[in-house]
Formats: structure tokens, sequence, C-alpha cells
């Protein structure tokens, strides 16, 4: 009996290996294929027929969606070389398929949030970034790109909402970032008249970072408005402490303080302790200027000879030459034309972190978009 069970069971172990091996074959001629189809989509990038790879790339997907990654990397691309179209419809044509797994679905509108970004189409991007904010991984790359499209729509209260989320995912300190938003927001006020609000601001943007530059004009120039000269000496003075590079901005408002108060004379001290202490400024034409109204011409005159000696520039030749005055005829008439030349040739303000230079001082380069980059130049 034992012997009939086992004739049996021959035919059913050989109809399970038949099945098996079909399946192998099934899965490996799979394979196969899927591997010719992502090789001839590759070769169709190389050889730039970028529609053609579309296709492939798209079909490829909708059997095995672990080729997401090639696909995402393929609207990269189109994006780079300006193809938004292509990025958009390719990662559209992701987003319309029912079996596009749920975990995926974010990083599809992330990257056509980009391709809107890149387009202009600000409002469809904010929507779908907002979108994305539900998702904890990638929440974060949702914010920046938001903080971004707050910018470019001087929505400075969203941005500063946005900057401050973002900074509870990461370690980035985007305090100098947001303070200068509420400079953004100052600077409105101030120009409404609202000088309350605008300090206000200035000072939320102060608090925010210690060392904002900006943020210390805004609340000396306020100072000054209100004749409260002590306190926008005090604003003025801590720019030597924040970043003496932007010091020679605020000099000529320094300057009308102390006037104010008959104390030039402590101002001239004070300035010369400071060119002695950064090398990196230059205000020995502004002193110059100072001594000639306090004393006299001469003194001026001995004070930029002896300056030109040790450390010459173009600014205290200028002053110099405007201050001897020579005869019409003589040569050295045209010397402040020559020098002044020269200087208007310079370009007053550069970034720190692009090099795009400007005679205007940005405080948000137009080149690389990063805050407080421009810095004078001297």
């Amino acid at each position: 009996m034992q012997w009939h069970w086992a004739l049996l069971l021959i035919p059913v172990a050989f109809l399970i290996g038949w099945l098996l091996a079909t399946r192998k074959n099934k899965k490996t001629r799979r394979r196969l294929r899927f591997s010719n189809d992502y090789f001839q989509g590759l070769n169709y990038l190389l050889n730039d027929e970028q529609d053609k790879a579309l296709d492939v790339f798209l079909r490829l997907v909708e059997h095995d969606w672990e080729t997401i990654d090639t696909s995402l990397a393929l609207g990269a691309i189109f994006r780079r070389k300006g193809e938004i179209d292509k990025a958009v419809k390719l990662h559209q044509s992701l987003l319309a398929r029912p079996s596009l797994p749920t975990d995926y679905k974010p990083r599809v509108l992330l990257e056509l949030g980009r391709d809107y970004l890149l387009a202009g189409w600000l409002d469809r991007a904010e929507g779908l970034f907002k979108e994305i904010l539900k998702d904890e991984a990638l929440a974060n790359d949702a914010l920046r790109y938001l903080m971004n499209i707050y910018q470019q729509e001087h929505e400075w209260q969203s941005a500063i909402n946005s900057a401050r989320r973002s900074q509870r995912y990461n370690k980035d300190n985007l305090r100098p970032i947001i303070a200068q938003y509420y400079c953004e927001l100052s600077d409105q006020a101030y120009q409404q008249g609202d000088l309350k609000e605008a300090e206000a601001l200035a000072t939320q943007g102060l608090s925010d970072d210690g060392n904002c530059v900006r943020a210390a004009i805004i609340l000396g120039r306020i100072a000054m408005d209100r004749g409260r000269i002590n306190k926008a000496i005090r604003f003025f003075q801590q720019i030597e402490h924040q970043d003496v590079i932007y010091f020679p901005l605020i000099v000529s408002s320094l300057a009308t303080c102390y006037r104010n108060q008959s104390n030039l004379k402590a101002l001239i001290t004070y300035l010369r302790n400071v060119q002695r202490n950064h090398s990196s400024i230059n205000l020995v034409d502004v002193i110059a200027d100072l001594v000639n109204e306090v004393y006299d011409k001469q003194a001026a005159i001995d004070y930029l000879s002896s300056e030109m000696q040790s450390k010459p520039s173009l600014k205290g030749m200028k002053k110099l030459f405007q201050l001897q005055q020579p005869d019409e005829n003589c040569p050295e008439t045209h010397m402040p034309q020559m020098v002044d030349y020269l200087l208007k040739k310079q370009q007053g303000y550069q970034c720190s972190h692009c090099g795009y230079a400007a005679n205007t001082l940005y405080w948000l380069c137009p080149s690389c978009h990063s805050w407080g980059g421009m810095k004078p130049k001297h």
C-alpha cells in the first residue's frame, strides 16, 4: 500500500518541479527584459534622445517602482538643462499612476514642486510644498523651498514662520536669515512712517542675531530721527564689533550725531582708534575732512601726508590732492580727476560667497541669493 502512494508522489513532485522551473525562467526572462529596457533607456539619454528615454523609464517604473530613483534622476537632468516641460510631464505622469506607492508620493511631489518653482509658478509650488509638510522626512526640504518662495513674494512674516519651523528640524543656524526678514519688515514700516513698529521689528532682528549690522543701522537711524543722539551713537558704534567692514557706511551719520553735540574732536579721536585697530577699513578721507573742519586745512594735509607714507590709498591721495589745490597750470591739477576715475572703476561692494560685485549694497545677493554676503570693498 505504501508502495502505491510512492508511485503517485513521483508525478506530483515532477509537476511541482516543472512549475518552479517555469516560474524561475519567467522571472529570469523578465529581469533580462528589464535589464535590456534599462540600458536602452540609458542609451537614449547618451544619444540626447530624452523623449524616448522618458517613455522607457516610465514604462519600467510601472512594472517595478524600485526604479523610481532613475526616473527622478531623469527629471533632475531635464530641470538642469532647462527643459522644465519634460520634467513636469515626467513627475505628473508618475503622480497620475494609481499604482504609485504611498511612500513615494511625497518625493515625487517635492520634485514637481521644484519644477514649478524653477518655472516661476510660485502658487502651484507653494501648494505642493505645503502638502509635503505632512511628511516628516521631507518637511525640512519643503520648508526651505517655501522660504525661497516667500522671499520672492516679499511675504516676510511667512518666511519667518517657515524659517523658525525649519530651525526645529536641523542644527543649521537660520537666525541671521530670520534677522534679515525682520529688517525687511522694519524697512517697510519705516517707509510708511511707523517708527514705533520699525523699531520693534529691528529690535527683534537684533535679538535673533546680535551681529546683524543691518538692524543696528536701522535702529541708529530711527534714534536719530527721534532726536535720541546718544542712543544712535551706541547703535552705530556697535557695528565696529559686529562686522567692522560695514563701519564706513555709518561714519557720515556718526559725524552728524557728534556734530549735533558739538563734539567732533572726540569723534576724530574715536575714528583714528578704529582706523588703527582695523586694517581692513580705510577712513583717512573722512578723518581728514573732520580735521579740516575742526582745526584747519594744513592740519588735514599733514595728517594725510603722514598716512600716505605709512598706508597709501587712492582715497587718501584724492583727498590730499583736493586739499593741496595745486596751481591750474601745474600738471598735477588733473591728478584728482585721474584718481577719481580709478576709484569709480572699482565697484564698491562684493559678495563674499559668489564674488558678485556692484556699486549698490544689496543685503540679499542678486547672484547667489545669500543674505549678508555683500560687503563694502576698501
